[in-house]
């Protein structure tokens, strides 16, 4: 029987069309601190074939279970995802995302996005959809993201004397 892989609920993501405004106004909220933030341009498979993301994110620090905010510079990719660029979605950590994607489509949650490798596999992460769940998808996270994450979350919590907690354990 094979392994059932491993998948750890770490953070919702939010779309938003300002990160600094957004970063502003849920620290004001909610009392969040951020992670410095950063930009991520990479090719991802989606319903109309490979297109390029350019995305700024940020992290909450205070965690698990985290808040990313995320500003689309180009949206393209997500403009193709059933219900739009507006994406809210649940991320979990994958030790397997590609077992974890099949398994999510074997659920009925279909993959409509990808990062992609050069030989045309699933890489680094992969977004599902449901449509019992309008709005709403599964982002499966591979290891290596993960550890990136992590990483950078864990040293800008320090700088301000947060405790952080991994949710990669």
């Amino acid at each position: 029987m094979p392994r059932k892989p491993k998948l750890s609920l770490y953070h919702t993501g939010i779309i938003v069309d300002d990160l600094a405004a957004a970063m502003e106004s849920w620290s004001a909220a909610l009392d969040l601190k951020w992670a410095p933030p950063r930009g991520a341009t990479s090719p991802m498979l989606c319903p109309d074939g490979v297109l390029e993301r350019d995305v700024r994110f940020t992290y909450s620090l205070q965690g698990p279970h985290f808040i990313e905010l995320l500003e689309q510079v180009n949206p393209a990719p997500y403009i193709n995802l059933t219900g739009g660029r507006h994406v809210h979605h649940l991320g979990y950590y994958t030790d397997d995302l590609e077992a974890s994607s099949r398994e999510l489509e074997e659920r009925g949650f279909r993959r409509e996005l990808s990062g992609v490798d050069h030989d045309g596999n699933i890489a680094r992460a992969a977004f599902h959809y449901s449509p019992e769940s309008p709005g709403m998808w599964i982002e499966l996270v591979a290891g290596e993201i993960a550890d990136e994450i992590g990483g950078w979350i864990a040293d800008a919590a320090a700088a301000h004397g947060i405790d952080y907690l991994s949710p990669f354990q």
